[in-house]
């Protein structure tokens, strides 16, 4: 299209708009030859113009078209209709927000063959549910991808059929015989499906064989998968990570600060294989710590213009799904030639820090060097040695370094405090699997002494990262919290009988921090934690550094992790642009405009990795759970809803139970109060009351594991009454 049809076209647009909008004639609806002979015959726009702007506005939600009329008119938002991207939950339910933000739940029934992140045109009826206004939709107006992840079934007349996963779909899905034969029931498959055809049915395009329901990661490909995660690398990038050198050269070597001799070491997870990081530290002159935060230097072996980088950009970060990873770079980099391993020489982008002995940061430069990391800790190692003096022969030379580092540790934990750092608990849950693969033990990870060490070395060089930038650059920012839903956070607190005591400004990390702080019991600082922290706002990235509320910085960024992370890949490169004098200054429009992409980019990448996360532990959960059926387990309420309570045990694992699978007892919900009340027991069920229940169920379908409350157990039920 030439500039001159852009701007016609652009203009019949704004006049189309205007002809379907005007004031006289609200709600008239058109035929498209009156349309048509309007605009082609009396303003002479081509027909074919008429058409596409036609189909853009009401993509864009400014008309609807009535398909079985063939009419079109304004939209009509007054009679209920809203227009937007649909997301569908676990439970195959859908959710649409309007213009103004208001959410609206379309039921698995009403969801009219639509896939997540589909356009769709949906009607709210009268109807609410768990406080959303329920809609139905009305047309699917664009297909997000077509994507679906189906297995192949046999029903009970012996006919092969493809069963949605995540999705509800009223029609069946064919597809070509030929690519239909070297299927056997229980693949899982990924088909593109197209419109319905004259039949009712879709056909559907093969993309690829995903594996066996049995296959042991068959699982975890699905989930990746419907969270839109890339899980294979193209040739391309494959055959430029096999060109790329397998140890470091001397010619690498040259202009680069040599650490070769220094005490340098990498403190770890025991089944870390990309191993990012290694630390140092030492005692000046001065009295200052000297630290040094050694993080691989990625960005030395990819760039711009390779494969590797526009894929690892892509992906955004590496998935981490129970016991595996998708990595965001092939495993030849990523556990190869990039990650710092012991005993071999490695190059890396160094942040030395000078540090006072009261903790404070004095001054910091980024460095180019090599390195030889003399040792590969694990964390449970060097947490011995500190909680219970077990000081393994092979750690001896490391002792002092390591202590000079706890003390730094405790002094930040100290100074964080001071500056509002919020500690919401660690939620991640690590595994224990059995040769074959299946879970035998389920546990919360703890963060000690050695996990904390590491943690404030590198908040250190992500803070002196931040202050040092001055060009366009991905920043971590975390905006403080809307102020009503703190105070909705704290009066359902209340409700549940967590009583706090709180100042007038609760947007504050130090207020939070005192709120928590009141807490002595544990379990039920746990529960008061989670829901203080469903009123935080998430951390994201952006362009503008506009502040860390839980870390109460001014300034932040992420540099330390870049084999896993694009926002530390990126920092690298923009670190060496600004350093080095690379940067031009012409380009600062541009470039920012990029870095704000990037931004959005890999924020959207981070959400995605994190429900694929959420998803595999809840899958793990559940495979756990259908082994445990019958049995009985000690578990608190964690949340609660007029249908549901919601439960979680002390190691983590989530489930639900239904009032009606509580023995002995009628339980009613209470709105005042925010808990459960029995008939004739009045015991109340409420936010943090201990409970023994029973697994009943472990749904991998649903997703959802299910708890009763056997009769025997009722009189025994502990109600958490106080929280100061």
């Amino acid at each position: 299209m030439s500039e001159f049809e852009f701007e016609n076209y652009e203009k019949l647009k704004e006049e189309l708009i205007e002809f379907f909008n005007n004031p006289r004639l609200k709600n008239k609806t058109y035929k498209f030859k009156e349309i048509r002979k309007h605009f082609s015959l009396l303003k002479g726009y081509k027909i074919n113009l008429v058409r596409m702007a036609l189909q853009e506005l009401e993509l864009e939600g400014k008309i609807l078209y009535d398909n079985k009329r063939d009419l079109y008119r304004a939209f009509p938002k007054d009679l209920g209709y809203v227009q937007g991207n649909i997301k569908i939950n676990k439970n195959i339910e859908g959710l649409v927000k309007d213009e103004n933000g208001l959410e609206y739940l379309i039921e698995t029934k009403d969801l009219k063959d639509s896939l997540d992140g589909d356009i769709v045109i949906a009607r709210a009826t009268k109807k609410r549910k768990n406080g959303h206004a329920i809609a139905k939709v009305e047309k699917i107006l664009k297909r997000k991808s077509g994507m679906v992840v189906v297995e192949v079934c046999i029903n009970d007349k012996g006919e092969y059929y493809l069963r949605p996963f995540n999705a509800y779909l009223e029609h069946p899905i064919i597809i070509n015989a030929v690519a239909m034969k070297p299927l056997v029931e229980g693949d899982r498959i990924v088909v593109k499906i197209s419109e319905l055809n004259e039949k009712g049915s879709y056909y559907a395009g093969f993309i690829k064989n995903i594996g066996h329901k049995d296959d042991p990661d068959a699982d975890l490909k699905i989930i990746a998968i419907q969270n839109n995660i890339v899980i294979d690398f193209s040739k391309e990038a494959l055959e430029e990570a096999d060109m790329l050198p397998t140890e470091v050269t001397e010619e690498e070597k040259v202009d680069r600060l040599d650490l070769t001799n220094k005490l340098i070491f990498s403190i770890d997870g025991e089944k870390t294989k990309d191993r990012d990081d290694a630390v140092s530290i030492e005692i000046n002159d001065r009295g200052n710590y000297i630290v040094g935060a050694h993080i691989s230097d990625v960005s030395h072996y990819i760039h711009p213009g390779m494969k590797l980088w526009d894929e690892a950009m892509q992906r955004g970060n590496s998935v981490y799904m129970a016991d595996t990873v998708i990595p965001m770079l092939p495993h030849k980099l990523s556990n190869g030639i990039c990650s710092l391993n012991p005993d071999v020489d490695r190059l890396t982008l160094s942040c030395i820090m000078e540090i006072s002995p009261q903790g404070e940061i004095i001054g910091y430069d980024f460095v180019d060097t090599v390195i030889n990391s003399r040792k590969a800790m694990t964390y449970e190692e060097v947490n011995k040695i500190f909680e219970e003096g077990d000081l393994p022969p092979d750690y001896v030379e490391f002792y002092d370094a390591l202590e000079l580092m706890r003390q730094l540790s405790v002094k930040r934990e100290k100074i964080k405090e001071k500056r509002g750092y919020t500690n919401f608990g660690c939620n991640d849950i690590e595994y224990e699997f059995d040769k074959d693969g299946n879970v035998i033990e389920i546990k919360k990870k703890e963060q000690r002494i050695a996990e904390k060490i590491i943690e404030n070395i590198m908040l250190l060089a992500g803070e002196c990262y931040a202050n040092y930038m001055m060009i366009p650059t991905p920043y971590r920012v975390h905006e403080e919290p809307e102020e009503e839903r703190v105070e909705e956070a704290l009066e359902l607190l209340g409700k549940s009988g967590i009583k706090v005591r709180t100042s007038y400004n609760i947007i504050n990390g130090k207020v939070i921090q005192q709120i928590l702080k009141q807490i002595e019991d544990m379990s039920v600082k746990e529960i008061a934690s989670q829901i203080l922290l469903r009123s935080m706002s998430k951390a994201k990235y952006d362009v503008e550094p506009i502040g860390h509320f839980g870390l109460g910085l001014k300034k932040y960024g992420h540099f330390t992790s870049p084999i896993r992370r694009a926002a530390d890949l990126q920092a690298h490169y923009n670190i060496r642009l600004q350093r080095d004098n690379k940067y031009c200054l012409d380009n600062t429009e541009r470039f920012y405009e990029e870095m704000n992409a990037l931004c959005h980019h890999i924020s959207t990448t981070e959400g995605r990795a994190d429900q694929a996360e959420r998803d595999a532990d809840k899958l793990e959960m559940i495979k756990f759970m259908s082994n445990h059926l019958g049995e009985k387990f000690e578990v608190h309420v964690s949340y609660l809803t007029s249908k549901v309570i919601f439960v979680k045990t002390s190691n983590g694992i989530e489930g639900r139970i239904y009032p009606e699978d509580i023995e002995g007892d009628t339980f009613n919900y209470i709105d005042r109060g925010h808990c459960y009340q029995g008939k004739r027991t009045h015991t109340r069920i409420k936010i943090g009351t201990e409970l023994v229940v029973t697994a009943l169920e472990a749904d991998r379908d649903f997703g959802a594991i299910c708890f009763g409350v056997e009769a025997c157990d009722l009189p025994i039920i502990k109600t958490k009454r106080k929280g100061a």
